[in-house]
């Protein structure tokens, strides 16, 4: 390839240069020569093959060239402005049709760069702003890559290996940059590619909701490719309504707390201690019921309705972990019941505390006319839990 800033530097130190002239190219031959003996700026090889470009190139790309990006680009330097729309009210169709194929190991190479470092926006703004200039050569060299990058998605997919360390290696895959720029280009080309990855949905129902949520971002972000086949369209927004589902299964409060104690009974740790830990979460969950009579036996009917909408919610939140726990291991079965008491428990405790308090609270106020500052604890937890579960 050639190097244009050797260009730029016969440019400014030989006035009005003209590569037709033979005795201007002597001096540009000599001026190169000199500066690379002194400076080591340019090396022989390549003033060489700049002296020979302009001998044998009739065609100067001036114009071409005082485009920023496209300059960048030939001078080996990444370009970042390529959010601004370029003129080309100078450039006639013709000058861009023969600087099209010398620009092709450029635009490669700019490519190259850009999938190496995940500059999908970039890719799309020059795909967008600059599609005359590229050659089939550079557009099959791009279609290439992104074919191989929705291979590896696939492959890691079906492999079903360490997903956190594929989320890790390719974080590509969770870009929805990535998929738009595929469409952008040619949604039929990587239809079947598209297709492909969506397709790995269906073999991976059963897992963990650990892996269920990172496959669930991918298909989030492959939504935003912007298929023309409608079987491909339906497929995608079947997908994503399903991942929405799976992210959600662990995030907020609740999906949260599920989570964990789920996690925790399943984690390695000996037997004696699960079931240690389940007896004292079965004594203390049913010495609850007594403790609450004890205060207050009218509060008995409140308390079990509590825990009727506790077991209920519990095992809502508990259900996409059940998969963790091995039906004919009874040490499994332990702790599940008791990861169901236990989030029934903390769930029933909170309930006490936010609904049990207001109501006793508003009970008061409406039976003796006073009203009681300490309403205001039910309400600060409440806003509490509510500021917490939508930030998770």
């Amino acid at each position: 390839m050639i190097n244009f800033s050797l260009k730029e530097f016969v440019d400014e130190n030989i006035q009005n240069f003209d590569r037709q002239n033979t005795l201007d190219l002597i001096k540009a031959e000599k001026l190169l020569k000199a500066e690379s003996k002194l400076n080591k700026k340019f090396t022989i090889n390549e003033i060489e093959e700049f002296l020979e470009y302009i001998k044998n190139n009739k065609q100067n790309y001036d114009q071409i060239l005082n485009l920023s990006v496209i300059k960048n680009i030939c001078n080996d330097i990444y370009p970042e402005n390529l959010t601004i729309k370029p003129d080309f009210e100078n450039i006639t169709e013709t000058e861009i049709e023969e600087f099209r194929e010398f620009f092709t190991p450029y635009l490669k190479e700019f490519i190259s760069v850009s999938i190496r470092y995940n500059k999908w926006q970039h890719l799309i703004n020059f795909h967008n702003f600059y599609p005359q200039f590229f050659s089939v050569e550079s557009l099959n060299f791009l279609k290439r890559q992104l074919h191989d990058k929705n291979n590896l998605i696939i492959g890691g997919i079906l492999r079903d290996t360490n997903l956190s360390l594929f989320k890790k290696n390719y974080h590509f895959s969770f870009d929805k940059k990535f998929y738009f720029l595929q469409s952008s280009i040619d949604d039929l080309e990587f239809d079947d590619d598209i297709f492909a990855i969506s397709n790995s949905i269906a073999k991976n129902q059963d897992l963990p909701i650990d892996k269920k949520m990172i496959i669930g971002e991918i298909f989030m972000a492959i939504f935003h490719f912007n298929a023309s086949n409608l079987f491909t369209k339906i497929i995608l927004k079947r997908n994503h309504k399903i991942a929405k589902t799976w992210i959600h299964q662990k995030t907020g409060i609740l999906n949260n707390l599920a989570y964990r104690i789920a996690h925790f009974f399943v984690k390695d740790q000996n037997a004696e201690l699960t079931v240690l830990l389940s007896i004292v979460i079965f004594g203390f969950y049913f010495l609850s019921f007594f403790f609450v009579v004890s205060i207050n036996r009218k509060a008995y009917i409140f308390y079990a309705v509590i825990n009727v909408v506790s077991l209920y919610l519990a095992s809502k939140k508990l259900r996409h972990h059940y998969n963790l726990f091995n039906p004919e291991n009874s040490i499994h079965n332990w702790g599940k019941i008791s990861a169901i008491l236990l989030t029934a428990l903390i769930i029933s405790f909170v309930l006490l505390l936010t609904v049990g308090l207001g109501l006793m609270y508003v009970y008061n106020f409406v039976s003796e006319g006073k009203f009681s500052i300490g309403i205001m604890i039910p309400l600060i937890i409440s806003g509490v839990l509510i500021f917490l579960n939508k930030t998770r």
